[in-house]
């Protein structure tokens, strides 16, 4: 075994992390402290060497292209991370301990994925940058898109719509009772373009609203409708280049770059058309994806 100079590869951690812009936060500090502390011990416990573990992660010919963050795509976490970083012991044991590092303000997976994209770097203005500029939204699964931004609608604005439009029953229930209960109050399925032009203040509803004039008895197909439009005006509020759905148990990873085809990627949309005593922070009207 290769003894380690303590001091040297230490800065040398120090200098790839500040690289990929991991430095400067709370979260971002223990994650340093963390990914050194496990280097070391995996080290020298015999499961790889480290310097040639960080050889490889300081050079980005040996990181996927960050570029297939361009494209939409869905595949098991683990096919994401290179062929060489693949055949690194020390780094495939190191990785899923970084994967679930995380803390105030930072999501897990958002410190550990600059390592395994070339020209990709933790940004304290959103959850990563790659490219020149290309902001990356990372979600855990089941996580909501906002299709409006905070504090342009008041909450519960949704439960007085419905009352105004269905008798007080709600939308897109996937209960069969209560869809059932919403249908029997929908006389004319144009309601619906009232209603989302009131819920989705400032946002375009007119494809929404005539998805659901066809759609509106079918609870899956609605729910889909209502879940594609939230996600096309979500980049437009929050303005990302991309979208990131991780599922931590199955090591699962969603990649979304374009809103308008998302059909074979296998997301379910669970809209919430109602408020009560919902302490959600963001707008009424919010949908919950699941991969």
């Amino acid at each position: 075994m290769i003894l380690l100079d303590a001091k040297s590869f230490e800065d040398r951690c120090d200098t790839l992390l500040e690289s990929r812009g991991i430095s400067g936060h709370t979260a971002a500090d223990r994650f340093c402290s963390d990914f050194k502390a496990y280097m070391f011990y995996f080290h020298y416990k015999g499961i790889g060497d480290a310097n040639h573990t960080m050889c490889l992660l300081e050079n980005d010919d040996n990181l996927t292209d960050s570029n297939i963050l361009n494209t939409n795509f869905r595949c098991s976490l683990n096919a994401l991370i290179s062929g060489p970083l693949r055949c690194d012991p020390l780094f495939m044991a190191i990785f899923p301990i970084l994967m679930d590092n995380n803390g105030k303000g930072i999501g897990a997976a958002e410190l550990a994925l600059p390592l395994i994209f070339s020209d990709y770097r933790f940004a304290n203005k959103s959850d990563g940058v790659f490219g020149e500029d290309n902001k990356v939204e990372i979600k855990k699964n089941g996580a909501s898109l906002k299709p409006v931004k905070s504090g342009i609608t008041h909450k519960g604005l949704v439960d007085t719509l419905n009352k105004k439009y269905f008798n007080g029953t709600q939308p897109g229930m996937r209960d069969k009772k209560k869809f059932a209960a919403h249908i029997a109050q929908v006389k004319d399925s144009s309601v619906y373009a009232d209603y989302f032009a009131e819920l989705y203040v400032g946002c375009d509803t007119t494809e929404l609203a005539a998805h659901a004039q066809v759609c509106y008895d079918d609870p899956e197909a609605f729910n889909t409708a209502v879940g594609e439009f939230a996600l096309a005006q979500y980049q437009s509020v929050d303005d990302w280049n991309n979208i990131i759905y991780i599922d931590h148990k199955k090591l699962e990873i969603v990649n979304i770059a374009d809103t308008s085809d998302v059909s074979k990627l296998g997301l379910k949309f669970t809209p919430k058309f109602v408020r009560k005593g919902d302490t959600q922070a963001i707008a009424d009207g919010y949908v919950n994806v699941r991969i």
